[in-house]
Formats: C-alpha cells, structure tokens, sequence
C-alpha cells in the first residue's frame, strides 16, 4: 500500500500504533511456534506428509530451489499443514529443528539440507617458530576427494523428474544431461565445485556442491514467460492475464535484419498481412492489413510510437524495444476513434540502471532485382516475331527483310545495330550500408539512452538512392519517490533521389524500350534509333531519363514526447502525457533540355521527358500535430483479488499544409532556382486543420490469476463530421479462464499454462476528407467565365454532401485458446474471429441529370470478415550445448460484403457488390483455345476475326453471343490464407535462424507492356515467340501470337489472363558467431558477434513474370521492382 500524503497525519498515527499492535503479535505467535516442537514419525500416519514433499511444497510457495541427499530425508514424515510463515528461512527452521537437519542459504534462493554436526573441540597448540596456529576440523564445505562419483535427480516443481537437463560444471569441460527419469550421474576432480543445471522452460540454476556427492535438485519454470509483459493499451499488462487478442515481438526477432523501413519488421506477425512491393530506397513501405479489408476507403492501422500516432516508416528499427499488434475490439477499444483497421504500438528503448553501455552495430552488402520479365533483347528475334505477330493478324510486316538483315549482318556496331539488353543497363547490384550506435546506462534514479543511426542506400535502378539519419534519446527520472518525468526524441531525416520523371514513370518506359534501340555514342552523347515502329514514334532515353535533371525528396519528421507521473495516495497513479509530431517535406525538380543523335542521318533532337519543357518546381508539404492525454491509473491487491483500473482524457490536433511553385523560361540547364526562370510561373497551396477530443477508461479484475474479466470503453469527439453526429462511443468486454491454475490441471505436469478468452467489442473509423458533410464551393481553374466581355473567376458547386454521416463502425467477437505445454516448450495459440463493419463511408453516385455533380459520402456498406489464426511454436535442447527452436503460424481470412444499398461497384476489372469478397474479378470466363474453325462455328458467337488459336469464352447467359454478360465474379485480390515459419538453432557461440513467410489463394491481373505481347509498340517476352498456338503447336500455353493492340480480341478481360499469385518465400537467413567472452573481455568487449545475413534469397510461385509480391490490384508491371539483399555485420557492446 503507497504511504499516505503529510494532510493525513491522524490517520498515519492510528495505523501505525494498529501497524504496532500487529507486529507484536504476529511477533509473539510466530515464537510460540518457534518454540513448539514438531511431531515427527518413521512411517506415514493420518495428517502427515512427507518431509520430501513438505520440501518440495516450500520450494513452490517461496519460489526458492532447496536441495537435499535422499539418504538424509527419507523415512521422515511431519505434521500437515504447517502454520504459514512470513520468509521461507522460518519455515524451515520450524521444519527441521526436531530432524538433526539445518539449511544452509548458499545462493540468492537457492538453499541446501544439511546434518547437524556437533562441534569438534579445539585442541590448543604451543605456539612455536614454525607455528602460530591452532587445528581446527576441517568445514564441511571443504571437504575434498579425488575423482569423486556425483549423482542426483532433478524434478520440477510438482516433484516430477526433468529429462534432457543439461548438467555442466561450471568453469570445467565435465557434463552430462538427465535420463528420462531426471537421473544424473558424473565423476568430478573433487566435491567443491558447482554444477550448473540447464533446460528449457526452466531457470538457470548453479548449486555449489559443498562436499555432497548425492543431491536432489529442483527447477523453477521460467517465470519470464509468465510474467512476460506485453504492451497495450495506455500501460502493460502480464501476457497470461491478457484476454485480448495481441501478437508482440521483441528486438531479438527484429536483430541485425537488413531492414530500410519499420514497416518490414511485422512480417511474420500472425493475422497481419504485409506487402512489400518495392525496394525503392527512400520510398519502399510495405501495404500492412490487420484481418483482412475492413472497409471500402483507408485499411491502413493506427500506429502509436511510444503512445503517441507517428509514422512507422521513420522510426528507426534498432531503436525498438518491442511491437504489439492489436487485434481484437478488446484490446484496441481504448484507442476507438481509428482502431477499426488494428493498433501497431511500438515501444522505443530505453536506458536501464548501471554503468554506461556502448551497442554498436552495422552492416554492408548490395541488392540485387528478384525478378524481372524474360524480355526478348535480341534485334532480329523481336523483328522477325513483331512481323509474325502481324501476319497472324493480316496485316502488312513493319520490318523489311532488308532491315532485319542489317542489323543480323551487323552484330559488332552497337551504336546503329544494337541488341541492347535495356535490364542489364539499367539495372545493377546496388551497395548498401547501416550504421547504428547506442550509450545507455543510469544511476538508482536516472537513467538514459541515445542513438544515432545512419543508412546509405544505392537504389539497384540507375539514378535511384537515399539516406537516411537518424536519432534518438530517452531519458527517465525520478525526480522524488512519488514523481516521475521523462522526455522521449525521436528524429529521421531521408535525402532521396528519383528519376525527374519519377520512377512509375520510368519503368513505364523502360518496359517500352526495344533492343532496336541504342544508348550512347562513343563520345558519350545520348543515342538515338533510325528505326521507327508504329506507336513507339518517340524514343526517350531511358538513361537519359533516368540521370538527367533533378528530382530530390528530402523529410524530415520529429516527435518530442515529455511526461510526468505521480503517485498518488490510495494507489493511484497520475500521469500527462504532451507530445508533438512534426513534419516537413521538400520535393525539389528541375527538368532539362538534353539532346539525342541519330547516327544514321546525323539529325540531333530533343529528348522528350514526358512532354514537360525545360522547368523547375517545388513543392513543400507540412504538419504538426499535437498530442495531450492525462490518465489516472489504480492498482489494488485484495488478498487473492486484483483490481485495476484507467480514467483518461485526450485531446489531439492535426494541421497539414501544402505549398507548390512552377516556372520555365530556363536560359540553361546549369541555374536550377525558381527565380532563375522568366516563363508561366505559378503558385498554389492550402492548409486543413482537424481534432479529436476522447474520454477512455479501463476496468479489470483478476482472481488468483485465474479468472480474468476486463471492460474497456472510449467516446470520441471528431471535427470530420457535422455537430450533432461527432460523438461515437466503442465498448469492449472480455473474458479469460486459466484452466492451469484450476486444481483439476495444477498438477498436471506436461501442462503449463492453459487459457481459455473471449471478448466482443465496437471500434470506429473516421477516415474522409474534412467537411466531407458540408457542400463545399470550389474556385479556381475551370470555373472562370465571360461577363461583359470580360473574363470573371468563376466558382461552384460540385458534389452534394450528406450531413448526416458518421463513424463506421466495427464490431468484433473473438475466442481464443492459449496453451503452454511440457514447460512451455510447446506453446499454441488458436483464435476464431468475427468482424463486422456497418455504415461504410463511401461516395454514391447519383444521375447526371441532377447536374452532373459528384454524389455525396453516405454511410451504405456492410463488410464482414471471418477467420482463424493458428501459431505452435517449440523449443528444446539437444545434448548440453545444442539448442533449438521452430514455429509456424498460419491465418485465414474469408471476406464479404453484405449490403452496400443497392449499388454495385465497378473498378477496370473488378466488382464490388454484396456476397462477394470486396474488389473481387469480373471477367469473361475462359475455356481453352479454338483448335480449328469446327469449334469457332459450333460455339457462341464471339467476333468475326475468330481464328484457330484464339481464346474461347464461355456463353454464361446462354444467349449465343459473347458480351460483358457473360463476366462472372472470380478470384480474389487479397490473399486468403497467409502463414510463416521459423527455424533457429544455437550451438557453442554459433546461433542460426531462419523467416519463411507466404500467401495463399490470392490472384493479380496485370495488361500493358511485357504483359501483353508488343503492346502499343512495346516489346514482347521469350514465352510468345516459344510457347503460342500454332498449328504445329496445338498444345501452347498461350492464344496465337499478334499484337495486344492490334487485335484486343484475346486481351479482353478474362479469367485466362488471372494469375495466382500464391508464394512461399524465404524471407531472411542468417548466421551469427559470438566471440567467447574471454578473449573479447581482453580487449575491454563486453560482447561481440559476427553474421551475414540474407533477406529474399528463395521465392518458390508459379507465377514469375515478376516478383510475386507485387500490389495485387496494381494493373501493370511498372512497379519499382523487389530486391534480394545481402549483408554481413557486426555487433559489439562495450
């Protein structure tokens, strides 16, 4: 109980004299006890135990290990029960004081039985020149032998005896493990050493042998993983007694992973599904789902650092201590307002108490693509199939034979007849380097740490990079015994580079690009094509594009984090918490004019960026959001009753603000600021400002850790929606039962942990626009019109709005079964969820007649999510030094949409619309391939260019025409299944591990260039000039060869161009040596490892045009592409 304040004085005096009275008695009760004297017998009788199981009782109840001979205890039986003692010392006195037994306390809990010896007595020697002494007996804890046999048993703490325990001598080579009885038997130099025990799921023991060759020794299960604390909301919480739904990590998972982006930390995490479909340096965040698609707008989670909404792309990722996801309505109902999509909470770290510590860690290698199309860059192969593809479609060749035989005549002239391999100049093995560096350390009442990191990252496509710099800094003081305050730092600045066309735009053209065309003269001036092919009038130079200009992204983000905590008297605790997010970002271009020169007829034109003249642009993007919550925190322990409980406020402001500037007129490319140009400046820009003000609380209860009950609730105000509609309040209630705890299992040995949670709870999403329920009157550019003969600004309204919006809301129920089993060596955790979203915002169209205006954002969708989420997970030991782990968690999600009001959404190729997943397919539905003209006239009618080798469409309507009527609803754009495994081993210094992680049932459909043959102009890949129908090639994969824009006929949208996208890939590997600690030590190293490292070294898919983990609704292949990384580092603490 917390000491009362000095205003309570009557009350301190009258507990502290009834404080005396207590003392006194419990004083004179416990001597009285003292002094009575044990009724001990050689047999067991009704009301006695065993002094072993007495022992081993004692053991349990004070959380100590107390070791014994067998021959010293046996036949004993006492009296039970045994009047309860304060410390273990007194119980073990009042236990074996009538035995001719003592203990002897030789560790921090760890206690020895030993026989009562009566004292020798001293024999007085004269004193002489060569002695000065008197003899003594020698101690029994010096008792010594030669090659003396030790043997024992070791248990647990239900008396049940370990097998595979490791039995070491510490500081010696002498070893060996328990046979399956926990039995143990070595022959050590003498009996003074100490021996060390060693297992999985229990705690590390050292026993000193003082002269005893026989000892029964007791293990304690590791308490870490039952007092294993996790983050949640607004605090922490033990994990047994967390009835949500929270999957955690820790930095050990995250350690000396090549990881450019936080984001990348949550793969593998159960139930959320990350995508990572870039290696942009600078720019490759991953798309991170917590259950499936909630909802038709933003999926995106809340993420809090520290408790305080920031980005999880700059935060550093060896600054993180832990990561809790929140699943369920039960563990993110506190944070209500934008829970709906799941919590990310990351814990930073933090300074401990004790000397200064140095961690210093880095790592250097490269990347490199993972895939990339089979792209034909042969000249003559892409002529030759370009003018079959045309003769399939009875068309003219584009090629002369007498062209295509200059360049096969020609294979030495690169600059007038290349083969160019664009994908080998344009991409490269890129270097990449990270530093990170860390003090901490602290005194009983202060303490620290600071870090500063650094990324140096070159991109793998030409003219791509970023760095990033990074710094943190915690520092927590008690500045009394009641107060508490602190300030958390944290900073990022990234320095990108990207083409000056961006690079979507890039790849679009490097994904155009033929072998026909060149890249550089001799002299080094860029090269441009005498040849000229229909739709590709224009060569742009993807080198060019790539290296000239200017297109520089530089962010920088802080968040400043300042608490204050009070203890409070009647246990509570009150702490305010005032925090800043800040955001500042310069986007810094400058397009050049630069020249190509045709060799052939000597002409110099200007090389084309996107029809952008020569121009200079700016644009900054700001925001500063502000953060205050206060708590009031309370926690009693009532005998076997736990009681807590959470008051909270919160008031938080976001303002954004966007300013851009434009102007050409450039006399050169050498003078890139904006005052340098004379032509069409302009200027835009603007600012939005929106708050949050939340009450939240928290109430739980425990019982004996047994029964857990907890209900969480929080109202949100919200400036998104109008005056009568902002409010929304989100309950949680839930559940748990320790089954293990129950007597039925407590003595159950191969169980450890059992417990069975329920909880059901309402969260809410706020995501649209701001003044999304007011019609709002836009000016500007388009609106201007004539009046009297004179051009007026112009402004209008032009969408309806609907004042009566609000907060979507999700409702979630979920049950869960968390088992621990062999001493949590095996470990499982089942979950079964239901999540339901109601009233999803989402625009509605309404009838052009009313004005052709946008329609309004109502409230009209349902969603519901269903599914199951599975992780085992094992640990153990082989032998005295081999040490392994394995685990696998697998997640299904089914997805549908209930209601949208009647409307049906349609994307390019995709439907939304009730009983079906969101964004499903909508295709026509394919059949095979027309194998001769029988087929075509026997089948429903589909075009008159219908020829052999042409794809077949099922008539779904049976009306014998092939129309959009026919599309059905297939595939699906999210995965349905998603799961990892893990594997690690440790063994003398050398630790290995291992992240599995993939998809499954999920398809993409991709058009466009590569993906289609000779689209537009564009090239075409190896498997259309190998694998196409023709007569003689009945069997092909593919429809005959023709172009995709010359003859759309088998490029209609159809499920014979769907593509399962289903992937196992092996994430990251890595191998680790830590250098023996004495000969680190010599050096002043406290500890130091060395590893390498790889990160998507395997991908096992069936689809390989390019990297399956590409953005599944992305309908093109003009993705910056995915990169396999290696590196090797070090570790080094001081």
């Amino acid at each position: 109980m917390q000491k009362k304040s000095t205003n309570l004085l009557p009350q301190i005096r009258a507990l502290g004299l009834a404080a005396g009275v207590l003392l006194s008695a419990q004083s004179t009760f416990g001597q009285a006890i003292m002094a009575s004297s044990q009724e001990v017998s050689s047999s067991p009788q009704k009301g006695t135990r065993s002094l072993k199981t007495i022992l081993t009782e004692l053991g349990t109840t004070y959380q100590v290990n107390i070791m014994y001979e067998e021959s010293q205890i046996s036949g004993k039986y006492l009296a039970y029960p045994l009047p309860k003692q304060p410390k273990v010392e007194r119980a073990l006195d009042l236990v074996l004081r009538d035995l001719g037994l003592k203990y002897k306390k030789v560790d921090d809990g760890v206690y020895a039985i030993l026989p009562v010896r009566k004292e020798a007595k001293k024999v007085p020697v004269l004193p002489t020149p060569s002695s000065q002494s008197s003899v003594e007996p020698r101690p029994e804890s010096t008792l010594r032998a030669l090659d003396v046999a030790v043997n024992g048993v070791v248990n647990d703490d239900k008396g049940v005896g370990i097998p595979g325990v490791s039995v070491l001598l510490k500081g010696g080579t002498q070893g060996t493990t328990t046979n399956a009885d926990g039995a143990f038997s070595l022959t050590l130099p003498d009996a003074n050493g100490t021996l060390v025990f060693s297992s999985i799921g229990f705690e590390t023991l050292e026993v000193p042998l003082i002269g005893r060759s026989s000892l029964t020794v007791q293990l304690r299960p590791d308490v870490k993983a039952l007092s294993e604390v996790v983050v949640v909301g607004y605090g922490t919480q033990k994990k047994v007694n967390v009835t949500g739904s929270v999957a955690t990590v820790d930095e050990k998972f995250l350690a000396n992973r090549p990881l450019t982006n936080s984001e990348q930390a949550l793969q593998g995490i159960l139930g959320v599904y990350v995508n990572q479909p870039t290696a942009q340096p600078g720019a490759d965040g991953a798309n991170i789902r917590i259950r499936g698609l909630g909802t038709l707008g933003s999926n995106d989670p809340l993420v809090l650092v520290d408790g305080i909404a920031y980005s999880l792309r700059d935060i550093n990722p060896n600054d993180i201590e832990s990561i809790s996801v929140l699943k369920d309505a039960a563990s993110a109902a506190i944070y209500g307002n934008r829970a709906a999509n799941g919590v990310i909470l990351i814990k930073t770290k933090s300074g401990q108490k004790g000397k200064l510590k140095v961690d210093y860690n880095n790592y250097v290698g490269f990347q490199r693509v993972t895939y990339l199309p089979d792209a034909v860059f042969n000249s003559v192969e892409y002529m030759e199939g370009k003018n079959r593809a045309l003769a399939n479609e009875g068309k003219q060749p584009e090629y002369s034979q007498a062209t295509i035989d200059e360049f096969r005549n020609n294979p030495n002239n690169p600059e007038v007849y290349p083969n160019t391999n664009w994908f080998d100049v344009l991409f490269s093995r890129a270097p990449m380097q990270e530093h990170n560096l860390r003090f901490s350390g602290g005194s009983d009442r202060t303490t620290f740490s600071i870090s500063a990191g650094y990324l140096n990252q070159q991109g793998i496509l030409m003219g791509s990079d970023a760095r990033k710099y990074s710094i943190g800094s915690s520092i927590t003081s008690e500045v009394s015994k009641r107060l508490k305050m602190g300030l958390n730092l944290s900073g990022t600045y990234w320095d990108r580079n990207e083409s000056v066309i961006g690079n979507d735009y890039l790849m679009n053209q490097i994904y155009r690009v033929l072998p026909t065309q060149p890249t550089l003269m001799s002299d080094g001036r860029y090269a441009d094509t005498w040849v000229r092919t229909p739709g590709h009038n224009l060569f742009r130079n993807p080198i060019a594009l790539a290296t000239e200009g200017s297109n520089n992204n530089a962010t920088m983000r802080m968040l400043a984090n300042l608490f204050a905590e009070y203890r409070l008297p009647f246990d509570l605790t009150y702490k305010v918490n005032v925090a800043i997010n800040y955001f500042n970002g310069i986007q810094s271009r400058f397009v050049p004019l630069v020249t190509k020169f045709e060799p052939k007829s000597g002409v110099t034109t200007p090389i084309d960026f996107n029809g952008m003249p020569r121009s200079a642009y700016r644009a900054q993007n700001g925001e500063m959001n502000l953060t205050m919550f206060h708590t009031l925190n309370y926690q009693k322990q009532l005998g076997a009753h736990q009681l807590g409980g959470l008051l909270g406020y919160s008031a938080e402001s976001f303002y954004n603000s966007n300013f851009n500037a434009y102007r050409e007129g450039y006399f050169g490319n050498e003078l890139t600021e904006l005052n340098a140009g004379s032509l069409n400046p302009q200027v835009n820009g603007g600012s939005g400002r929106n708050r949050l003000l939340s009450y939240f609380g928290r109430l739980n209860y425990n019982y004996l850790e047994k029964y857990l009950l907890e209900f969480n609730f929080r109202n949100d105000g919200s400036s998104r929606f109008a005056a009568g509609n902002r409010w929304g309040f989100f309950p949680s209630v839930s559940a748990g039962w320790r089954l293990s705890e129950e007597e039925f299992l407590k003595n159950v040995a191969a169980v450890s942990n059992l417990k069975l949670r329920a909880s059901w709870g309402r969260l809410g999403n706020q995501e649209i626009s701001a003044f999304s329920f007011v019609n709002a009157v836009s000016i500007g550019r388009g609106l201007d019109y004539t009046f009297n003969n004179q051009i007026a600004a112009g402004a209008a309204v032009n969408s309806f709005s609907d004042p009566n919006i609000s907060w979507e809301t999700t409702t979630i129920t979920n049950l869960g079964l968390d088992a621990g089993l062999f001493s949590n060596k095996l470990n499982l955790e089942l979950e079964w969820y239901e999540k339901l979203t109601s009233g999803i915002l989402q625009g509605v169209t309404i009838p052009d007649q009313i004005g052709k205006l946008d329609g309004p954002v109502q409230n009209v969708g349902d969603v519901r999510n269903r599914g199951i989420e599975l992780t085992i997970t094992h640990r153990s030991k082989l032998g005295k030094e081999f040490e392994y782990n394995a685990g696998f968690n697998v997640a299904y999600n089914r997805n549908e949409v209930t209601n949208l009001g009647g409307q049906v959404l349609y994307g390019s190729n995709t439907i939304t619309q009730e009983g079906s997943p969101i964004r499903s397919y909508y295709l026509l539905e394919a059949e095979g391939i027309f194998q001769n003209e029988e087929e075509i006239k026997a089948h429903a009618f589909q075009n008159n260019a219908t020829k052999p080798g042409d794809i077949k469409y099922r008539d779904v309507d049976g009306n014998g025409i092939i129309d959009n009527n026919d599309r059905v609803i297939t595939g699906r754009s999210f995965p349905e299944y998603t799961y990892s495994f893990t594997l690690g081993a440790n063994y003398k210094g050398f630790d290995f591990s291992t992240l599995f992680n993939g998809i499954a049932n999920v398809d993409t459909y991709v058009t466009h260039n590569y993906a289609q043959p000779y689209n537009n102009g564009a090239g075409v890949t190896r498997e259309w000039l190998t694998d196409s129908w023709t007569p003689e090639n009945p069997n092909a994969r593919l429809p005959r060869l023709t172009t995709a824009t010359g003859y759309p006929q088998n490029f209609q949208n159809s499920t014979f161009w769907l593509q399962d996208i289903s992937y196992l890939r092996l994430k990251n590997i890595q191998l680790g040596y830590t250098l023996p600690t004495a000969l680190t030590q010599r050096v002043g190293i406290s500890r130091a490892r060395v590893y390498v490292n790889g990160q998507n070294v395997l991908t096992f898919s069936d689809y390989t045009l390019t990297d399956p983990e590409r953005g599944k609704l992305y309908g093109t292949l003009f993705e910056y592409p995915s990169a396999k990384t290696y590196t090797a580092g070090l570790s080094i603490t001081f």
